[in-house]
């Protein structure tokens, strides 16, 4: 009698796994075959969204850029990809505007810690404030 439920048992765990191989096969086909797949975790999502949309810096903020020496075009592909979110130090819950820190080095090399404003429902984020960590001593006369 154990001989035949072990062999009923042996027969649906062959099923089951068949089954589970075909369900990952289609999972790989339908999601990661291709690479370019959209992020699913927070982090990924607003750095995907920020790296798509324009990024409005104001004039007091582009004195500053000047004075450091970073070009005001940092926010490039390379800063998005090596970009990390803080949300602990950000603010997701202000509302219709979360406001997010966010820590980065440039193609430049220059490592910056950036605040900024993301309207979801706009084409556009506001570059709020920055800061240079590797030189945190260089003071700039912007007004």
């Amino acid at each position: 009698m154990a001989e035949g439920i072990m062999k009923g048992f042996g027969k649906r765990l062959f099923y089951y796994l068949v089954g589970f191989g075909l369900g990952c096969v289609m999972v790989w086909a339908m999601f990661y075959r291709n690479g370019d797949r959209p992020a699913w975790m927070p982090e990924g999502r607003v750095l995907e969204y920020l790296e798509t949309v324009d990024v409005e810096i104001d004039d007091l903020l582009k004195c500053k850029l000047t004075c450091y020496g970073i070009p005001e075009d940092f926010m490039n592909e390379d800063f998005w990809k090596n970009a990390k979110v803080h949300f602990k130090e950000s603010d997701v819950e202000h509302r219709p505007c979360p406001e997010y820190r966010i820590t980065s080095t440039t193609a430049e090399g220059f490592e910056l810690e950036i605040y900024i404003e993301s309207c979801e429902t706009g084409e556009t984020a506001t570059l709020r404030s920055f800061e240079d960590v590797s030189r945190k001593d260089k003071a700039c006369e912007c007004e």
